[in-house]
């Protein structure tokens, strides 16, 4: 079964480059990244009132992309994780949280 994380990264803006550690990943590993804006519970008048307990994530006029996902570990990297951009098209930072899944099997077939 694939397994999934959700890191809050707090406010971003521009061209991100972040990296999360995970046991979960090597660097076989395929990992997908998804991004959006949220809502901190802190914050809960802004944008319309949106709030639960876990942050509300949502679409908002910023276009926000993931690119550039990059699994590592051994041999070439002594931590499992994966690193990957988020670019944040928006004038000023704003919440941003990412959806990490990394699936169990590796690629059926890895072709030169």
């Amino acid at each position: 079964m694939p397994q999934h994380i959700r890191k809050y990264w707090g406010k971003q803006h521009g061209r991100q480059l972040l990296n999360f550690n995970w046991g979960a990943i090597n660097a076989n590993s395929i990992v997908h990244v998804a991004a959006s804006e949220y809502l901190p519970v802190t914050d809960p008048d802004a944008h319309g009132g949106f709030v639960d307990q876990n942050h509300q994530r949502f679409i908002g006029a910023a276009n926000v992309t993931v690119s550039n996902i990059a699994p590592h570990g051994a041999p070439w990297d002594p931590n499992n994780g994966v690193t990957f951009v988020v670019n944040v098209d928006w004038p000023s930072p704003i919440y941003i949280v990412t959806d990490i899944t990394v699936f169990d099997e590796g690629p059926v077939e890895i072709q030169n």
